[in-house]
C-alpha cells in the first residue's frame, strides 16, 4: 500500500467562534465559516483523515502541507508511521502541529484499512469509556456556571469540565489579552458549581493556558480543595 495524496478537504460550516484583535476566538454570534480536514489517500483505496482543530489546518499550513509533506509522503507505505513521523521531526519548515495532524490520520489510515478502531490497534482494552459534559468559555457568572453543570448531571453526566474565564474579563465583560488572567474569578466559578452539584460528580478546570506559574500554583491548590479531579494546561 502506498499514499498517493495528502489534501486538505474545505467545506462551510456554522460555528460561534469569533475572531479578536489579538488573533484567537471568543464565542459568540453564529456564522458561516470555512472547516478543513486533511485526507490521506492510497492505491488500495484507504483513507484516514483528520478532523481536529481547524487552526491547524490554514495558511500557512496548508503550503506547508502541499510543498513540504506532500512531496514527502507520496509514494510511501502509511503504516510506517514512526519512520514518516522522524521523516517529517527532521525536516525544517514541518511544524509539530502539522506533524500531528498528519500522524493522527496515518493512524486513522491504518484502523480503517484493519477494519478496527484505533483504539483497538492500541490494545482495545475497554469497549467504552465514560463521558464528560464540558462548559463553553466565558458562559458568565459563577451562577451561569453552576446552572448549567446541575443540568448536565441531570441528564445523567458523572463528570462535568469547566472552561471558565479564558481571554476574557469577568469584571468588564470583554475580551482580554492571555494575560493577566483573572484566577480569582475562575475559583468562584469552581465553588458555585462544587456547591451545586454536591461532592458526588467528578470536576474538572481547563484555563487553556492562560495563567502564569504562580496563578497556576494558587489555582491548584484551590481545586483541590475543591476536591477537582483534575487542572489541565493551566500555563
Amino acid at each position: 500500500m502506498k499514499i498517493t495524496d495528502v489534501k486538505i478537504i474545505s467545506f462551510k460550516a456554522k460555528s460561534r467562534f469569533n475572531p479578536t484583535k489579538w488573533g484567537y476566538e471568543v464565542w459568540g454570534q453564529e456564522h458561516d465559516e470555512v472547516q478543513r480536514i486533511l485526507k490521506i489517500e492510497t492505491d488500495e483505496g484507504s483513507e484516514g483523515f483528520f478532523t481536529g482543530d481547524n487552526m491547524y489546518l490554514v495558511a500557512p499550513t496548508q503550503e506547508v502541507i502541499e510543498q513540504l509533506v506532500k512531496p514527502l509522503l507520496i509514494g510511501e507505505d502509511p503504516l510506517n508511521r514512526e519512520l514518516l513521523w522522524q521523516w517529517m521531526m527532521g525536516h525544517h519548515g514541518i511544524s509539530e502541529a502539522v506533524i500531528g495532524a498528519v500522524d493522527c490520520a496515518l493512524w486513522d489510515l491504518a484502523g480503517r484499512s484493519a477494519g478496527v478502531s484505533v483504539a483497538q490497534l492500541l490494545g482495545g482494552y475497554r469497549d467504552k469509556v465514560k463521558a464528560y459534559a464540558s462548559s463553553a468559555p466565558n458562559l458568565g457568572s459563577p451562577e451561569v456556571y453552576a446552572a448549567h453543570a446541575v443540568e448536565m448531571k441531570k441528564r445523567g453526566y458523572t463528570a462535568y469540565k469547566i472552561h471558565a474565564n479564558i481571554y476574557w474579563n469577568p469584571e468588564k465583560e470583554e475580551p482580554a489579552p492571555a494575560k493577566p488572567a483573572f484566577p480569582k474569578a475562575d475559583i468562584e466559578i469552581c465553588r458555585a458549581v462544587r456547591d451545586a452539584v454536591g461532592d458526588d460528580m467528578v470536576l474538572m478546570l481547563d484555563p487553556y493556558g492562560v495563567y502564569t506559574f504562580e496563578e497556576s500554583l494558587y489555582v491548584g491548590r484551590e481545586v483541590e480543595k475543591l476536591d477537582f479531579y483534575w487542572l489541565e494546561h493551566p500555563m
